[in-house]
């Protein structure tokens, strides 16, 4: 039989005429294709930037009277999940007016999706003639400005309706709005119910937990162990919705001292109801915002790079290291500039040439064309303290009691099965141990670690990306079975 198909560029369906027809429209994906790719414009580059653009480091308020002031930089952390508040910028949610999605995520440090506005209601007069936040008034949530290029976007709910429900849990929707309207409006009210009444009208101190109730529909947000993927990661879903204690314990109480009782205006709340409010712990968090964006500004890019080296997790500092060490190849400590910009490419960590130039001379100050790499990481590496220390040496002892400590032998010991992130669900066991042993050198495994040597992985890599001493601690004693 002929052959009237010898270079495969139709398909068997196709009608005679169009024999090119699967070939060309191949042809012209794959232009499209590379002409996206040449403009910035594919997808995962745009997701990307967006990305980047939603986890630039924000600042937070610092209130000197430990009260709750209208125009406060804040973050909510809810007590159920342990996560914090945040916009999602790009997952639009379909609505009259633009809005996104809202969920509560994990956070290392305040970025501009985490950190939330108050802001008075103004179409109500303030009565108690003061910038304090009160108990029962009412308020709006604002999203920080630097999200949405200055737009306005406030925490929103509205009734649940055939076409209106949260994604998953199918409870009241929770997203944020540019809509001006009053299921925008919000009110904090004190979490203990046997004090919820006193303490109406009283200013909201920083240091309290609270209940955040709707104010359109009265019921509470809230935050639950639902897993939410989009393009951060596993983040949980945020709804409004009321959880409250069903026992009768509390009643029986009150009435056995013959007090009278409504049941349900006494009932505790679940911990998906109850928030706690986080500010500024010092000075460090607390900058000006309209400079924090100028990329001519040294101190703000170290800050960027920063974030996106920490961002990298708990091996961050170190991963940045190990490149710069691979290309120090007279083993100087010294880089070009070339293997300074190359090296952090290589790790993901997006400058221009401008900036990248920017912070090279910024530490090439004798202008000799190299820097010192460790004077560069020294940046992203805390001071140490003697708790930490202490856990550290804990833990070398430990796997020197089991014999010489190699890197075979800490293969062996360490227990991935109770690492926090695990448990969390972060990451897998197999994941943790391949970041582990990749940070050491498997060529050799037999060779002798020092305690220097496992103190400093620790004390100034690992410590780095991990702000909280009792986060640190139990990293330690899970991996190591203190």
């Amino acid at each position: 039989m002929h052959n009237y198909n010898p270079d495969n560029k139709y398909k068997f369906q196709t009608r005679i005429g169009n024999w090119s027809e699967e070939w060309e429209l191949e042809e012209t994906k794959k232009k499209d294709y590379l002409k996206g790719k040449q403009n910035a414009q594919l997808s995962s580059i745009i997701r990307d930037q967006k990305t980047n653009f939603s986890l630039r480091v924000a600042s937070l308020s610092i209130s000197p009277d430990q009260y709750l002031h209208f125009g406060h930089h804040l973050m909510l952390k809810n007590h159920k999940t342990q996560y914090y508040l945040a916009i999602d910028i790009q997952e639009r949610i379909q609505s009259d007016s633009e809005a996104y999605a809202i969920t509560t995520a994990p956070m290392t440090q305040p970025t501009v999706r985490s950190v939330f506005v108050i802001i008075p209601y103004e179409k109500e007069p303030n009565y108690y003639q003061d910038d304090l936040l009160h108990y029962g008034q009412h308020f709006r949530l604002l999203a920080n400005p630097r999200i949405s290029n200055n737009k306005k976007f406030y925490l929103h709910s509205m009734p649940i309706s055939p076409v209106r429900c949260a994604k998953l849990s199918r409870k009241q929707e929770v997203c944020a709005t540019e809509a001006d309207v009053f299921n925008t409006v919000w009110k904090f009210e004190f979490a203990d119910p046997k004090y919820r009444f006193e303490y109406d009208g009283q200013p909201v101190q920083l240091n309290e937990t609270v209940l955040i109730k709707h104010s359109f529909t009265q019921h509470w947000l809230a935050s639950d162990e639902i897993v939410y993927q989009n393009d951060f990661g596993r983040e949980r879903e945020v709804f409004v919705h009321s959880y409250q204690c069903l026992n009768k314990t509390q009643n029986l109480i009150s009435e056995k001292e013959g007090r009278t009782t409504i049941d349900i205006p006494l009932r505790n709340q679940e911990p998906q109801n109850l928030w706690s409010i986080v500010v500024a712990k010092d000075k460090s968090q607390s900058f000006d915002e309209s400079i924090i964006d100028d990329t001519k500004n040294v101190k703000n890019l170290v800050n960027q790079i920063r974030q996106q080296v920490l961002s990298k997790g708990y091996y961050g500092v170190r991963g940045l290291a190990k490149i710069f060490d691979g290309m120090d190849v007279d083993r100087s400590g010294l880089v070009q500039y070339d293997d300074f910009k190359w090296g952090l490419r290589n790790f993901e960590i997006k400058l221009s040439e401008d900036e990248s130039k920017t912070i090279f001379n910024t530490f090439d100050q004798n202008q000799t064309g190299k820097i010192d790499t460790s004077e560069f990481l020294s940046l992203f590496r805390v001071q140490p303290n003697a708790l930490r220390s202490n856990i550290i040496k804990k833990a070398y002892e430990k796997v020197l009691s089991q014999g010489q400590v190699t890197i075979e032998t800490l293969g062996k010991l360490i227990q991935v099965k109770q690492h926090p992130d695990v448990i969390k669900g972060y990451k897998t066991e197999k994941q943790i141990f391949q970041e582990f042993v990749s940070n050491w050198d498997k060529a050799q495994p037999n060779r002798i670690i020092s305690f220097d040597e496992f103190n400093f992985y620790y004390l100034q890599d690992i410590s780095s990306a991990i702000e909280k001493d009792e986060t640190f601690e139990a990293i330690l004693k899970k991996s190591w079975n203190i």
